[in-house]
């Protein structure tokens, strides 16, 4: 459930266009322009627009560092250096990012789509190239993104829920799981209305990105059978969804193990355009 971003500001409001390196940049959030979303771009060598990765953390304890860790792991310069235009977005409550968490409602959805119509704008990230990788938290949030944007071309989920009212109604006593039940029902109020709306499965028939949902067999956090549930409401739907599920692993999947399965898939996605 952690991965998360933030840098040194050196460009508020700026152009992104002129960004090299990982530096934090900021635009204004669409819902609230007094609120700001943090995010961290790398470019490849050449000249866009690239096909673009845009990696989204999960949940982050204090410190809630956002997209910053995917820069000191050396994620963004290592997609970068495989010809991706490489971003990595703070959450609002995360990093930089202010503003509400609402556990992947629409404050947060927005923020992400505001980056990424600023890095289409600016010439920088293709049209029809765009993948969103998420982890836990950012799974449900690329989830959600994708069931209403058709112009998402590629989706990596991993360790996610995406039917949250069966996640709330099951009473599977893990401590990781009470932690997140308690969190959404904070972030949300918990009405019937906010879990559906914030449920991928939801808007399953309208994600037309070709999808790859990891999940680990022993994850005490999430529940594999949603994952597989989410893939065959995607496939049901005329989509294109594959799960994978590690029975050695749980919550979190070792990059090394899980990156056998999602690089080759990015890369057949965007060098390929990801459909058919």
């Amino acid at each position: 459930m952690r991965l998360v971003l933030i840098v040194i500001c050196t460009l508020i409001f700026g152009a992104c266009s002129l960004a090299r390196s990982s530096a934090a940049l900021f635009v204004p959030h669409p819902d609230d322009t007094t609120k700001q979303v943090e995010y961290f771009v790398e470019q490849p060598d050449g000249t866009g627009p690239w096909p673009t990765i845009v990696l989204l953390h999960g949940h982050q304890d204090s410190p809630r560092r956002g997209g910053q860790e995917f820069v000191d792991w050396g994620v963004l310069k290592q997609l970068a250096r495989r010809g991706y235009l490489a971003v990595a977005i703070s959450q609002p409550a995360y990093g930089n990012s202010t503003g509400p968490a609402d556990f992947c409602g629409e404050f947060t959805q927005h923020a992400v789509t505001a980056v990424t119509s600023k890095l289409r704008a600016d010439g920088l990230a293709l049209q029809d190239r765009l993948l969103l990788l998420g982890i836990s938290r950012g799974a449900l949030t690329a989830g959600l993104i994708a069931g209403h944007d058709p112009t998402v071309t590629g989706l990596v989920l991993i360790s996610g829920v995406y039917d949250l009212p069966a996640y709330v109604a099951d009473k599977t006593p893990s401590v990781g799981k009470q932690f997140v039940v308690k969190t959404i029902q904070e972030e949300t109020g918990g009405s019937a209305a906010a879990l559906h709306a914030r449920s991928v499965v939801t808007f399953a028939d309208r994600i037309k990105a070709k999808t790859l949902i990891l999940n680990g067999a022993q994850d005490d956090r999430t529940d594999p059978r949603q994952a597989r549930r989410l893939a065959e409401a995607i496939t049901r739907a005329g989509g294109d969804a594959e799960v994978i599920v590690y029975q050695d692993f749980g919550h979190r999947i070792p990059v090394q193990r899980r990156n056998q399965d999602v690089d080759p898939f990015i890369d057949a996605v965007l060098r390929s355009g990801g459909r058919e």
